[in-house]
């Protein structure tokens, strides 16, 4: 009886050499080619700009004198809320309040005079011009009167409207001149953001004949601090000349001042704005590449694809059209989307028979 091994043996052999078929066949394959891939943006994303900007009151005053004097009377410090009325500072009065005597008695005189020269002229004992006269002089007493009351009034410094002192520039017993801002008032309640959009930017935007660009309807998103919530905010004003310095052009937002955060006069914040509310329909499938993503492939020279990544690790040629170079890359269009990988680099070495691998660079210690 023959030995049931002996009659397994052929088996064995047969499994063997098929195993070592397929060994020699995994390692004669050619392992994935590593390729460094780029992700294309959302046509939106690549219209986002951010412009440096910085927080204003809307409404902000700087108190100052209409005269010089002495700082006699300082009543306010930075961040005292005030109310309408508030005396903010005096300055000495003195010589004010003599003129104003002296002002009120001859304005009493006057009175006087011209009460008796009305009982006068009613007896026919004066002329109606020496009447006259006598009124007049009452009118110009009263004049001087009430102009030295208003002098006394300049002397004293009081806040237009209810609302948070912000800086008191000037100390007590300080000469202070014409016009020195001795203090500066905010209003709380509405804040203005203030940025410069560049003239490259304005120039990119198409022409309107009934609307200068910044007028159109746009999207501002104004960030402050490290925070990313946006606040909305609306078009305040702007400048339709650019500055000689920076050649840009002010724009001035308002927003409310948010419940969720406390923000002063200075504070900085970041403007996004959404380019591509501005900019033709068209622009917004042009993607920019680098030119070594562009490839010419085929029997046709003349047209150019993009090398899309496939999953796991395959790809798909893509035919586009090249537009111009620009600081951005190449400005190509065709059946892409956002969120594509395409292959940046080296396409011209890559084919769709090919097995590839993203190239992940490695970190260094």
């Amino acid at each position: 009886m023959r030995n049931p091994v002996i009659r397994l043996l052929p088996a064995v052999l047969a499994l063997l050499l098929a195993a070592g078929d397929a060994y020699a066949e995994s390692h004669n394959e050619s392992p994935p080619r590593p390729v460094k891939l780029i992700t294309l943006e959302a046509s939106g994303a690549a219209l986002q700009r951010q412009f440096p900007a910085r927080v204003e009151a809307t409404t902000r005053s700087n108190l100052a004198f209409r005269m010089a004097g002495e700082l006699l009377e300082l009543n306010v410090s930075p961040g005292q809320r005030v109310t309408e009325g508030t005396l903010i500072a005096r300055i000495d009065d003195r010589n004010m309040r003599s003129e104003l005597d002296s002002a009120r008695s001859r304005l009493e005189l006057a009175r006087a005079t011209h009460e008796r020269m009305r009982y006068t002229l009613e007896r026919g004992a004066i002329s109606q011009a020496r009447f006259d006269e006598s009124e007049a002089e009452l009118r110009a007493a009263r004049a001087t009167f009430e102009q030295a009351e208003e002098q006394l009034e300049n002397t004293q410094l009081r806040a237009p409207y209810d609302g948070v002192i912000a800086q008191v520039p000037v100390d007590n017993r300080q000469i202070v001149q014409v016009q020195e801002t001795a203090a500066v008032i905010q209003q709380p309640g509405q804040l203005d953001v203030i940025f410069h959009l560049p003239q490259q930017i304005v120039q990119q935007i198409p022409r309107n004949d009934d609307v200068t660009p910044v007028e159109t309807a746009m999207a501002f998103e104004v960030r402050f601090g490290n925070s990313e919530k946006p606040y909305l905010a609306q078009l305040a004003s702007y400048t339709t000349q650019a500055s000689a310095q920076s050649l840009a052009y002010e724009v001035t937002l308002r927003l409310p001042q948010p419940d969720d955060i406390t923000l002063l006069d200075g504070m900085s914040a970041i403007v996004r704005l959404d380019l591509g509310q501005l900019l033709p329909a068209s622009e917004n499938s042009v993607w920019h590449l680098p030119p070594e993503a562009i490839s010419y492939p085929g029997e046709n020279p003349e047209q150019a694809v993009v090398w899309r990544f496939q999953a796991p690790d395959r790809l798909e040629a893509v035919p586009v059209e090249v537009g111009r170079l620009t600081s951005k890359g190449l400005e190509v269009s065709g059946e892409l989307a956002a969120d594509d990988r395409v292959v940046a680099a080296g396409a011209h070495r890559v084919s769709a028979d090919m097995r590839v691998t993203p190239w992940k660079k490695e970190q260094g210690l």
